[in-house]
């Protein structure tokens, strides 16, 4: 009886150990399968997401939208409890971090990486005291329409993996450039799914097509200029980024901020660190007073290189909140209620930036050499870099920067309620308002356009306004019945001014919101004999008016010319009707 129990615990220890291994197994990636050649379809990658859903109850999947092409948007929730709610979460004390990936699909590093860090923790147990304190948003493939349109020639410059997405999403639009003005379906649920969470950390994982270099991964956090909040900028200075880089250093894959030369392919020549407004995704989240991560690997590096350096990101970005979250939400509370106070608007909004030359250290970058030959395809110089010699170089890098552009903002805007698609913008950005439920009488400050220079070519399917010019004047105007009135004082506000100033970049109005208004069409037409009658009348009521035609008269050529003549009096009509066709259709309310 004995040896039968014995046996029967034996075969049943067997089975378990045979169940055991496998269930690992079966969450080895198609990327690591494939030794880092391939990265697996939207419908593969979902497949195993909602495999690793049905072994942990942490991990859930749901859906945030649909794709144009009809896909779903897919969103994973890790959380130890298994909560699925951000309010439920924080009550548990957690902070919330939310990781995308292929955003531009030919560049699925994240993707690949997700996986596999989820795997290491949900089932292998690494790191996964990190749950304690941290819950994750993942989105697998964001351009999940441009992600299916596989190729081997979409990035044929880019080191693997061999086939590969597109880098706009199937309505060609570049998802991030979209943030601000959101015209594409996928990036409207992504405002929304935003707005629910608002997660402390945003990373968005990208490939860099630009300089060679050792680096396998280099980075950028909106904390240069003041598109973040001084506080939170300091804290992301000071202790997100400053352990981000000490502990990248320590797995072996040291970091460089995401960064362009003076001189092509020549950092010796002076390195410049760009200012991202929240056209872009870490811009954006600095705007809403959130830590964003923007992670550019290097297209020249090894698939398994990229991947493997994204896992050490996450994991090092997890552990510094985790450690550091206490005073990350008290700091990110306080941005909050420092950008809704009026103290807040005493000083002007910087929009621009410029580098500020005096400022500039001494930095080492980790290059190559390179020679200089000349193409015996091109006939031009051709910089080839030397693998197999690494070297240290001393550069010079810009370390602050100064405003090229500046806006006083207002204690509010008011905005024409006719303009459904961007009030349908601000619903989307989570900008409060109201509307008036009577005519208002309302002193304002105004901009009216003289003039505006459109792109000659096309943007994301618009005609960006390059340029306009405009007059600031003081006015009473009435603002009729649904006016919306946007109230600075929240935690939005400078959102709102990105979207309404004429001058931010990439502001509604260089997009092409308000082009009826930068150039307003010449709606007015009067046959001209009748200036005949008009212009007698007009020189009766108005003296300053009848000395300036006198004046006028004293040309020989002028009086002598009937259609010069009449034509005076039709500009002097024209200018007086539809007066407002070019006036900007959000008024600031100034403080008195």
């Amino acid at each position: 009886m004995k040896k039968i129990l014995l046996g029967g615990m034996l075969g049943l220890l067997m089975c378990m150990s045979c169940t055991e291994q496998p269930v690992k197994q079966d969450f080895v990636t198609d990327c690591e399968k494939s030794n880092f050649v391939k990265t697996p379809r939207f419908e593969e990658t979902m497949a195993w997401f909602k495999k690793l859903a049905d072994y942990s109850s942490m991990v859930k999947i749901s859906s945030f939208g649909t794709s144009p092409q009809g896909r779903d948007l897919s969103l994973v929730i890790v959380d130890k409890d298994g909560l699925q709610d951000p309010v439920q979460i924080r009550k548990k004390g957690r902070v919330i971090i939310l990781i995308e990936s292929c955003i531009h699909s030919g560049e699925p590093d994240g993707k690949d990486a997700s996986m596999i860090f989820l795997r290491d923790m949900i089932v292998d147990k690494k790191n996964i005291d990190i749950l304690d304190d941290v819950s994750f948003l993942f989105i697998p493939v964001f351009n999940v329409d441009g992600h299916e349109n596989f190729s081997a020639t979409n990035r044929i410059n880019q080191n693997g993996p061999e086939e590969l997405g597109t880098r706009n999403t199937a309505q060609l639009i570049n998802l991030n450039r979209d943030f601000l003005k959101a015209d594409a379906p996928e990036m409207r649920a992504w405002l929304k799914l935003y707005n629910q969470w608002m997660p402390e950390l945003f990373i968005d994982v990208h490939v860099t097509n630009g300089a060679d270099f050792q680096y396998v991964m280099t980075y950028a956090i909106e904390n240069r200029g003041t598109i973040m909040e001084e506080g939170l900028r300091r804290w992301s200075l000071d202790v997100y980024e400053k352990q981000l880089n000490e502990r990248m250093e320590k797995v072996g894959f040291p970091l460089f901020l995401y960064a362009s030369f003076r001189k092509y392919n020549a950092p010796e020549s002076g390195i410049l660190i760009d200012i991202f407004d929240p056209r872009y995704s870490e811009g954006y989240a600095a705007s809403r007073n959130r830590l964003g991560l923007l992670i550019e690997n290097h297209i020249y590096k090894p698939y398994e290189q990229r991947v493997k350096a994204t896992v050490e990101a996450f994991i090092a970005s997890a552990r510094i909140l985790a450690e550091n979250k206490e005073s990350l939400k008290q700091t990110i509370a306080n941005a909050d209620k420092n950008v809704s106070s009026p103290e807040y608007r005493q000083k002007p909004m910087e929009l621009t930036f410029k580098p500020v030359n005096k400022d500039s250290v001494w930095v080492d970058y980790l290059s190559w050499a390179r020679d200089t030959v000349k193409s015996d395809l091109s006939g031009a110089d051709w910089v080839r870099h030397n693998y197999d010699k690494p070297i240290t170089l001393k550069c010079p890098m810009i370390t602050s920067y100064e405003a090229s552009s500046s806006v006083q903002l207002p204690e509010a805007y008011i905005l024409m309620p006719q303009w459904t698609d961007v009030i349908e913008l601000l619903d989307l950005h989570d900008i409060k308002y109201t509307r008036l439920s009577e005519p208002k009488q309302v002193e304002v400050e105004t901009y009216r356009y003289t003039k505006a220079t459109f792109s000659p070519r096309q943007s994301e399917g618009r005609i960006p306004v390059l340029k306009t010019e405009y007059t600031t004047q003081k006015e009473t105007l009435e603002a009729p019945v649904g006016s919306v009135l946007i109230d600075m004082n929240q935690p939005n506000g400078r959102l709102a001014a990105w979207l309404l100033e004429p001058s931010a970049p990439g502001s509604l109005v260089y997009w092409g919101f308000f082009n009826q208004v930068v150039q307003a069409p010449s709606e007015f037409w009067i046959r001209l004999p009748y200036m005949e009658e008009k212009g007698r009348e007009l020189l009766a009521k108005d003296p300053a008016l009848k000395a300036e035609f006198e004046e006028k008269k004293k040309d020989p050529k002028f009086a002598k010319d009937p259609q010069a003549i009449l034509n005076f009096f039709y500009d002097k009509v024209k200018k007086t009707a539809h007066q407002n066709n070019e006036l900007h259709p959000a008024w600031r309310v100034m403080k008195k």
